[in-house]
């Protein structure tokens, strides 16, 4: 895959942009700043679990009968 980029006239720092971004558009992205840092934290809690945990067999087991 071919990722063209666009000539910038000058560099733009973050916090250039953020200035200019709307006020909902800031909260939208601490809400999901919050969110994935909420996951994460919880997430390391848990142990981990084998995917046998989470699967289903392949096959079934035939009837005796």
């Amino acid at each position: 895959m071919l990722i063209q980029s666009l000539p910038v006239a000058g560099s733009v720092l973050p916090t250039q942009v953020w200035a200019r971004l709307a006020t909902d558009l800031q909260e939208r992205a601490i809400r999901l700043m919050a969110q994935l840092a909420f996951n994460l934290v919880a997430t390391q809690g848990e142990e981990p679990r084998k995917e046998s945990d989470h699967a289903l067999p392949t096959h079934r087991p035939q009837n005796p009968a």
